[in-house]
């Protein structure tokens, strides 16, 4: 049984393609892709689904399952607007699809049809694959109680995980950011003047200009996080993606200049933003282990599990948070899925309503 899993983002496109068996799953191709929604609109999300289908569907009977973020982009007046939209391509694009499903805030699969009668359980929903995912195979890896850490080009996700169940808090963007389970920095696309106020320069603190000088993706370029390949998104000054480049960007944060500063002073400007950066993921740890204790449980003996292309900076937020076990997505699934999380979820959940402990699956 062939799956297609989708995570729509209003940035980036997440595929991944398993085949299913009754009792173990086979990953066979992935893409992810940076896809700015608000530049290509409505005409290339459409384009970019058929180049998706034709590129990873051959002739095989196949299954699709979707999760999305992408109703957030303001090509969309209303998210009502955006999940109509993309349930209505997807079915339309995958018409020859055996089976499509949308993951909803329930944690289940539901028809087209559902979804946009009901457009708040899947607005945003890519958690929810996550969630369930966790929730399933948390005991047979023997991991109870943890919190799971996903960090992306332009967000946190944060689901605490309690005696096996995913303990969530928010169901739609709005609760998550108050409640601490969504946090709207990334590795890539986050503006430098959203994560701090003023830097180190000079043996003082500057102010900063509100401007969009330098991206995030510049500062993990600059301290060597993030490779120039792994640099995906767009700059800041449409200019590339050198360190030498991302220097020249990181130097007008203080409405400065490469001749103005030199690199050891620019490295270290990096560095703050970095371990505020950390701060914020942290802060975000620290407000769910508060309510992880409020129930009266040690957090200090939960586990974080980390996922995504910012796992670096999601471990480094969680031993700031005092976790003495952290472990990689990767490691305990087997596959290099992490940077496509959700849509490998997704996918596990069109497998296991059709395919597991199926007798004619496979």
């Amino acid at each position: 049984m062939i799956v297609i899993g989708l995570d729509i983002g209003g940035a980036n496109i997440k595929v991944v393609k398993v085949e299913c068996y009754r009792d173990e799953v086979k990953v066979l191709s992935i893409l992810r892709e940076y896809f700015p929604l608000w530049i290509y609109g409505r005409k290339g999300l459409e384009d970019k689904l058929k180049e998706i289908k034709e590129g990873i569907v051959g002739s095989e009977k196949y299954y699709v399952s979707i999760c999305m973020t992408a109703e957030l982009s303001d090509i969309y007046r209303v998210k009502k607007d955006g999940v109509e939209h993309i349930v209505k391509l997807s079915m339309d694009i995958f018409n020859n699809a055996i089976d499509i499903g949308f993951v909803s805030t329930d944690m289940t699969l539901v028809s087209g049809n559902e979804a946009i009668d009901n457009y708040l359980r899947v607005a945003g929903a890519n958690w929810a694959a996550s969630a369930w995912f966790l929730e399933r195979y948390s005991n047979r890896w023997n991991i109870e109680n943890s919190i799971f850490v996903d960090i992306g080009s332009t967000t946190v996700t944060l689901i605490p995980i309690i005696n096996g169940k995913a303990c969530i808090r928010g169901f739609t963007d709005p609760e998550k950011l108050t409640v601490g389970e969504l946090v709207y920095t990334g590795v890539l696309r986050s503006n430098v003047v959203g994560i701090v106020n003023k830097i180190p320069l000079k043996g003082l603190y500057t102010r900063i200009c509100n401007e969009k000088f330098a991206l995030i993706g510049d500062i993990h370029l600059v301290l060597g996080n993030i490779s120039s390949n792994e640099y995906t998104t767009e700059t800041a000054d449409g200019r590339g993606k050198s360190v030498g480049e991302a220097m020249e960007r990181i130097a007008r944060i203080p409405c400065g200049d490469k001749l103005m500063m030199n690199s050891f002073e620019i490295k270290e400007i990096a560095r703050y933003v970095y371990e505020s950066q950390i701060y914020m993921v942290f802060e975000a740890l620290m407000q769910i282990r508060s309510y992880i204790a409020s129930l009266g449980l040690d957090p200090s003996t939960f586990k974080a599990i980390i996922a995504g292309i910012g796992k670096f900076l999601a471990r480094e937020a969680a031993i700031r948070a005092g976790f003495k076990t952290i472990i990689d997505i990767d490691d305990i699934v087997g596959s290099q899925i992490s940077s496509i999380f959700p849509a490998y979820a997704a996918a596990m959940m069109m497998c296991e309503k059709r395919c597991f402990d199926n007798e004619n699956c496979g």
